[in-house]
């Protein structure tokens, strides 16, 4: 009996083809209305949704025969990823088939701002010829500096080069020998703005990120700086931007992305040095006839050969090993993630597992390192099945190894992450089954529970470190929860491991670092 697969909205004739292909009958409503699935996902193994389609909790419960869903882009806000696990539905997605199209918009808007096209054309419509009131600068020889080097970033800093503009760039991830290879300057993110005659950013939308391009940064920024956004909105602060532009401090801006769509700020469209558009970066007839294509396809080898890529939600485990690694995979997780909190300019990581895990199944949790490592900087959901794919388009190692030694647990797992000719590691094992702990950090041994808000701290072993620490929380009202401290000798090297019960900012975070004795402070969140 045939499988069969519902396409919401469009499909081109390339994923008809490779449902044909796999013998699998295709049920196309190119019409369908914005709203969840329910009322006709019953008979179908497959489903593909753009955004206006829900496949919500009741989609799911009333999926008898689904086995995938397969959303034509990135974003999975409309898929109920945890009822589709519970329900060992697959969901997979198309990180990449906007990439070129991101890529030129980026470019075009660019020209745009050195040109003053889009004000020339609309002056012209009005009537008005006038030449001088338009001046452009060339983009030859200028520098672009890029504030991520993801797919998207590395294709904008390509079509940068052939235009003549030299470019440095900031990326976490991006190795500097790859950097090198692809004519890129790499620098740390603050480094590049006092050089840039240009600057775009190519990163996700994450705590960290918001507001990344604000007043600081566009103080540190020459004079007359163009400045583009076609990643996500809130990436650059509006009001910030504005300010800049009205002083004139930046000569111009280019959104395709805003705080909030359909935006409503008046005054940024209306500034006479400002471009917007809305939300086009993928918005190509090549780029969605690649994710119409490639979704059908990838959802076609799932269901016809168990062929997966790109999926959200997958743990490939033996189910007899199941419920032992699960605890070690959220321990990875959280392992790779504090690794990536803690440090920058990694390029290799390194496992090594101990113990009775040495034994078991440790691809997955290899991946789960990975996947927690890249989580914090990443559109794409980085998970135990893209882990690999997206460490290697960051030019990011990783290799992983098993030993006989004895590590003092009956299992243990240590990450080693290298960069830059440093190394830093981060030691981890689960008790009682489920009760998983840190254990080493930088082969000095701690004890404390990877979870809540993480203050870190290397300081040299001298009296009273620990105590002015806990005086300069108890002022700030920041409760300890628990800690852990280790040492590698009296007097040499120390680490102090708190929990805190609510995050210490960035000011305190830096007073805590300048203490005497202090190497360096972290704030890590699990």
């Amino acid at each position: 009996m045939s499988q069969k697969v519902l396409v919401c909205g469009r499909l081109p004739e390339g994923g008809r083809t490779a449902f044909e292909e796999a013998g699998i009958e295709v049920t196309h409503m190119p019409d369908r209305t914005a709203g969840s699935l329910a009322d006709v996902i019953g008979p179908f193994a497959g489903v593909i949704v753009h955004s206006p389609h829900l496949v919500d909790a009741d989609a799911v419960a009333a999926g008898d025969s689904l086995r995938v869903v397969g959303r034509a882009g990135v974003g999975i806000d409309n898929i109920d990823v945890t009822a589709c696990t519970e329900r060992g539905v697959l969901v997979m997605n198309l990180p990449w088939g906007n990439t070129v199209s991101a890529a030129e918009h980026t470019i075009a808007l660019l020209t745009s701002l050195a040109r003053n096209i889009p004000q020339a054309s609309a002056a012209m419509r009005a009537g008005t010829w006038d030449r001088g009131a338009f001046l452009g600068t060339e983009v030859d020889g200028k520098c672009l500096g890029i504030v991520g080097l993801g797919r998207i970033g590395r294709e904008v800093a390509r079509r940068a080069q052939g235009l003549g503009m030299t470019v440095v760039g900031s990326d976490p991830f991006l190795s500097p020998a790859l950097a090198t290879e692809l004519g890129i300057d790499l620098r740390d993110f603050d480094d590049i703005l006092p050089d840039v005659d240009f600057l775009t950013v190519h990163v996700s939308r994450t705590p960290e990120t918001i507001g990344l391009i604000g007043t600081r940064s566009l103080e540190r920024m020459p004079a007359g700086v163009r400045i583009v956004n076609c990643a996500r909105g809130g990436v650059v602060d509006e009001s910030a931007l504005l300010l800049a532009l009205e002083s004139g401090h930046v000569a111009g801006a280019a959104c395709d992305v805003f705080e909030t769509e359909p935006t409503d700020n008046v005054a940024l469209l209306a500034h006479p040095n400002f471009v917007g558009t809305p939300h086009l970066g993928g918005a190509t007839h090549e780029a969605r006839q690649r994710v119409g294509e490639g979704i059908a396809r990838q959802v076609a080898g799932y269901l016809a050969q168990g062929v997966i890529r790109n999926a959200i939600n997958v743990q490939a485990l033996p189910p007899d090993e199941q419920q032992a690694m699960t605890p070690y995979l959220e321990l990875g997780h959280r392992m790779g993630s504090f690794l990536s909190q803690c440090f920058t300019g990694i390029d290799r990581l390194q496992v090594e597992y101990f113990g009775d895990i040495a034994d078991a199944t440790v691809t997955p949790l290899t991946a789960s390192i990975t996947a927690g490592f890249l989580s914090s900087y990443l559109d794409v959901e980085a998970n135990v099945v893209n882990a690999d794919q997206l460490a290697l388009a960051r030019g990011l190692r990783v290799d992983a190894a098993s030993s006989d030694a004895w590590p003092g647990y009956s299992s243990l797992v240590r990450v080693t992450a290298r960069g830059g000719g440093e190394e830093y590691a981060v030691a981890g094992t689960v008790f009682d089954r489920d009760r998983a702990r840190f254990v080493e950090v930088n082969r000095l041994a701690i004890d404390i529970a990877p979870e809540g808000h993480l203050l870190m701290l290397f300081n040299e072993d001298a009296p009273g470190v620990v105590g002015q620490v806990g005086t300069l929380l108890a002022e700030r009202g920041v409760n300890i929860a628990d800690m852990s401290l280790g040492r590698d000798r009296d007097g040499g090297t120390a680490i102090v491991a708190l929990v805190l019960d609510e995050p210490v900012n960035a000011t305190d975070l830096a007073a805590i670092a300048a203490l005497p004795n202090m190497r360096w402070a972290r704030l890590v969140t699990m």
